[in-house]
């Protein structure tokens, strides 16, 4: 069963932290320990998977500017609940076109002790118009834990399903799934549940000013030195805004390459000096070009433009609605 993890709420310092200009830029992202379905307290001590050692949070503390948190609270957090919750992928042979996936269950009806979810997998729609693509299959992923692979996809445009409008583009985990039970492993993911991605009411609370953020992805080597390049993964600090109630968030700069489709984080504040984690949505490239400020799409607008994929679910006769 998925991990569904809630958001973690994350204590807040009354006083602001004074600013570390050398804390700024992208932060190494070591695979962290996941959760166990129960949430995360940000205060408790993780327990690690894969070997791993538990991350050090540190005191608790969140400023306003996002060099003093790159090696704070929140972003612990985030690597607590999504370092494993993503996938580097490429088009294969000579097209060197780089971009991150992640995991995400669409929440399709709960009762009871149990959850109905839908699992995709969630990207950049121009980095998936390839006949061929190459996923990289991380090894930490993996139960039992496997070397470092390649999975080559054949027919790989027409696997993925286009939102209309959004630049975002969606395909079912099915074949990865039955990629790993061919093998004779498992996949060991998180996954970007509906409690974690954020809501419209999260999304209409950002506004002009700036607000500390972070993107999970994986960068990449475009010079076409080789054909396979590491992907390592990292978490890169920066801010996210919205100039007008009906902008769209817009982040402090152009992404990294192998960053296009990677998952946008955010602590938001809660009443009794507490920080909601959320994820905000997906980092696309700047409509301006690869030097130009990225686009966060927003899951105000994906949840539902991905939940109205699935199909109708049957009902039988003494069912009603």
């Amino acid at each position: 069963m998925p991990e569904t993890p809630e958001i973690p709420e994350i204590p807040a310092p009354s006083q602001p932290i004074p600013e570390d200009p050398e804390a700024a830029g992208a932060a190494g992202a070591a695979p962290a320990a996941g959760t166990d379905g129960e949430g995360v307290d940000a205060t408790a001590d993780a327990e690690p998977e894969h070997g791993a050692a538990a991350p050090d949070l540190g005191e608790p503390g969140f400023a306003h500017s996002a060099a003093v948190v790159a090696g704070g609270l929140v972003p612990d957090s985030v690597l607590q609940v999504a370092a494993r919750a993503t996938l580097p992928f490429q088009a294969a042979r000579a097209d060197l076109s780089f971009a991150t996936a992640f995991w995400y269950n669409d929440l399709i009806e709960t009762g009871g002790d149990h959850e109905v979810i839908r699992q995709y997998l969630v990207t950049a729609a121009p980095r998936t118009r390839f006949e061929i693509g190459q996923w990289t299959l991380r090894g930490d992923l993996t139960d039992p834990e496997q070397p470092l692979d390649e999975l080559v996809m054949g027919g790989f445009a027409k696997r993925w399903t286009v939102l209309d409008g959004l630049g975002v583009a969606v395909m079912p985990t099915v074949d990865l799934h039955l990629h790993a039970e061919r093998k004779g492993w498992r996949w060991d993911t998180q996954e970007i549940t509906d409690g974690l991605a954020a809501q419209p009411d999260d999304i209409a609370a950002i506004g002009d000013d700036p607000l500390p953020a972070y993107v999970l992805g994986h960068e990449a080597d475009d010079s076409g030195a080789s054909a396979h390049p590491d992907r390592p993964q990292a978490l890169l600090a920066g801010e996210v805004r919205r100039a007008a109630p009906d902008a769209p968030l817009t982040w402090s700069g152009p992404l990294p390459t192998g960053f296009d489709g990677s998952p946008v984080f955010a602590a938001l504040p809660l009443p009794d000096e507490q920080l909601k984690l959320l994820c905000l949505g997906v980092a696309l490239p700047g409509a301006d070009g690869p030097d130009a400020p990225a686009t966060v799409v927003a899951f105000a607008e994906l949840r539902s433009a991905i939940h109205a994929l699935a199909p109708r679910r049957r009902r039988h006769w003494w069912q009603r609605g």
